[in-house]
C-alpha cells in the first residue's frame, strides 16, 4: 500500500467516524429533547389533576355548607333565636378548612403559568366567600331566590373553571 492509500483510507475511516457521531449526537439530542418535553407534560398533566381534585374536595364541601346554611336561614325566619346547628357548625369549619386546599390549587396554576385558570380559581372561591358573608348576616332578608341564585352561581363559576382546565388539557 502506497502512502496516498493509506491517507485515502483514513480519510474515508475518518469522515464515516465523524458522520456516525454526528448522526448519533442529533439522536440522541432529539431524544433527550422529546424526554423532557414528556416529562414536562406528565408534570403538567398530574398539577392539573391535583388541581381539579382539590376543586372538587372544595365543592363537595361547599355544596354541603350550602345545604346546612340555607336550611338553617329557612328555619330562621319561623324562630329568629334558632342558633346554628351542629350540622352546620361543622361545615363551616370544613369550609374554612378547605379554602387552604383551593389556595393550593391556586398556586399550581400560578406555577404552572395558568393565570387564567387562576382567576377563574378565584371567582370561584369568591363566589363561596360572598355566599357565606350573605348567610351569616342575619339582619338581611335571605329568600329561596337568593338561595337558588348563590348556587347557579357557585356551579357556573365551577363549570367555567373545570371548561379552562379542559382547554389547557387540550392543550399540553
Amino acid at each position: 500500500m502506497t502512502w496516498i492509500e493509506v491517507v485515502d483510507s483514513a480519510v474515508k475511516i475518518s469522515l464515516g467516524v465523524l458522520v456516525a457521531g454526528v448522526i448519533a449526537f442529533l439522536l440522541s439530542s432529539t431524544q433527550h429533547r422529546n424526554e423532557l418535553k414528556k416529562a414536562k407534560i406528565e408534570r403538567e398533566f398530574e398539577m392539573l389533576k391535583e388541581v381539579a381534585e382539590k376543586v372538587e374536595n372544595f365543592n363537595s364541601i361547599t355544596l354541603n355548607y350550602w345545604a346546612f346554611a340555607t336550611d338553617w336561614r329557612r328555619r330562621l325566619v319561623l324562630d329568629s333565636s334558632l342558633p346554628k346547628s351542629n350540622g352546620l357548625l361543622d361545615a363551616q369549619n370544613k369550609l374554612f378548612d378547605s379554602f387552604s386546599e383551593l389556595t393550593k390549587a391556586e398556586s399550581l396554576l400560578l406555577l404552572f403559568g395558568y393565570s387564567n385558570a387562576q382567576i377563574k380559581l378565584r371567582e370561584y372561591g369568591e363566589t363561596v366567600i360572598s355566599f357565606k358573608k350573605r348567610v351569616e348576616c342575619v339582619h338581611i332578608p335571605f329568600d329561596p331566590n337568593d338561595t337558588t341564585n348563590y348556587r347557579k352561581s357557585m356551579i357556573d363559576k365551577r363549570s367555567e373553571l373545570f371548561i379552562l382546565l379542559n382547554d389547557i388539557y387540550k392543550t399540553i
